[in-house]
């Protein structure tokens, strides 16, 4: 009977002996358990890189807010939660990359905080770090733990940082924000004007006036088909920019430059909404004129200003409203 009982105990001291030179201890389930179920609790979600800077989302009344300020993008916020909810663990890092995926985590991974009924605890914390050797997937950690893992979606190639709107290593409240602009109904709007500081020629303004409505340039306004009219308003609803650009280093220095465009509209309650355009230097020194000569501004994109806010837009959005391609011919 001694016999056996010094067998069992050796085999168990050589188990234990094994597990600790092989760094293979079994990991507690919640230090690994990154995913949430019922993403519908999630009520706040905060963010904090390396670099001070943080993003808080919070759930009011059904709408998520970033900051308490601005309407968050539906499309962000739908991405976010279905990333929360499918990610898995693919495998715990390998003990030869551990040292040195935890100094990569330490130094630029960003740190998620996830809150339900309490909104001054929270529900789970964990870090999102770089993309996997594979590309498949982001090496993670959850808080207070010490074993980083190889964390994926199942179906899904690529890395994870974008889905939780991480930019490289840094979050930003810009990258989360609704990008509508404007968002009037044609009877909601009294008139229009666009001025061009480039080409005066091109400016002009349209106005509504007792059920017709009527279009001015130089100094000469001709009255337009109701038709006409109205289907210019109507481009006035659900106009969005391309994203907002509120830390380039160049905002300043941008919006103390003279405008390209300035649009105004006002509505029927007399109230005044603008909008600044500036040109914007090619990102490709490729693009050409027909002349063969460098484009001098981005034939694509403008940068504008929209309250206090650094925006880009496009041109084929802008271009109907600049009457750039025109929805019908005012001079008939």
């Amino acid at each position: 009977m001694k016999k056996i009982l010094i067998i069992i105990l050796l085999i168990a001291i050589a188990v234990i002996a094994f597990y600790k030179s092989n760094n293979k201890t079994p990991i507690q389930k919640e230090l690994k358990n990154f995913a949430i179920e019922d993403t519908s609790s999630i009520t706040k979600v905060f963010f904090a890189d390396k670099f001070d800077n943080t993003v808080t989302l919070n759930k009011l009344n059904g709408q998520w807010l970033v900051e308490d300020k601005y309407t968050v993008r539906a499309d962000a916020i739908e991405y976010l939660l279905k990333t929360m909810k499918t990610i898995e663990v693919k495998h715990p890092v390998s003990n030869s990359m551990h040292d040195k995926i935890i100094k990569n985590l330490s130094a630029n991974a960003v740190k998620v905080e996830i809150f339900t009924d309490d909104k001054e605890k929270a529900f789970k914390t964990y870090y999102v770090g770089g993309e996997t050797k594979d590309m498949i997937g982001s090496y993670m950690i959850m808080e207070n733990s010490s074993r980083a893992f190889a964390v994926y979606i199942p179906g899904f190639n690529g890395f994870l940082a974008p889905r939780y709107n991480i930019d490289g290593a840094v979050v930003n409240v810009d990258l989360w924000r609704n990008r509508n602009i404007f968002n009037f109904k044609a009877e909601e709007i009294k008139s229009v004007s666009v001025k061009n500081n480039d080409n005066d020629k091109e400016s002009f303004s349209i106005y509504a006036e007792k059920g017709e409505y009527f279009f001015t340039r130089n100094n000469i306004t001709k009255r337009i088909p109701l038709k006409n009219g109205k289907q210019y308003f109507d481009l006035f609803d659900n106009v969005n920019c391309e994203g907002f650009m509120n830390n380039f280093s160049k905002k300043d220095s941008i919006f103390n430059s003279q405008p390209f465009h300035i649009i105004t509209i006002e509505d029927i309650n007399n109230n005044t909404t603008t909008l600044q355009s500036f040109h914007k230097k090619p990102k490709k020194e490729e693009y050409l004129q027909i002349d063969g000569k460098k484009q001098e501004y981005d034939v694509d994109r403008m940068y504008a200003k929209f309250k206090d806010d650094l925006l880009l837009i496009q041109f084929y959005v802008f271009d109907k409203i600049l009457l750039k391609s025109a929805q019908f011919n005012v001079e008939k």
